[in-house]
């Protein structure tokens, strides 16, 4: 067994986005994620379109990331949108920028575009 006791002691920061582009989707449009089930899907046109994500309420549905627009149920109270890619990336980049002043950026480590290591 490993003796920690003689490791510095630090603390370690991760950060991991949850539903991400669906979170950032709900916020765009006013919305809570904790409540809205929304899902973003690679094209709204498209049947077999892929869901990218999909927020917390709409998961307790069985809907989930790798789940098809088609198997998504018609209901009134569920969204249905394309990806922003850019607006996404401008929130994470916004986010790591909050991180920088927590931790120094040769010890933040961008894992993705939601998760963070610092």
């Amino acid at each position: 067994m490993y003796d920690y006791s003689i490791l510095p002691n630090r603390i370690v920061m991760c950060v991991d986005f949850r539903s991400f582009y669906a979170s950032v989707s709900c916020i765009k449009r006013g919305l809570d994620p904790k409540y809205t089930k929304l899902a973003v899907v690679g094209d709204v046109k498209r049947s077999g379109s892929v869901v990218l994500a999909a927020t917390p309420p709409l998961k307790k549905l069985g809907v989930g990331k790798l789940s098809r627009l088609y198997e998504i149920p018609k209901r009134p109270d569920i969204i249905i949108v394309n990806p922003q890619m850019e607006t996404y990336i401008k929130c994470s980049n916004y986010i790591t920028k909050l991180a920088l002043q927590y931790v120094a950026p040769e010890d933040l480590h961008t894992y993705s575009i939601d998760v963070l290591l610092g």
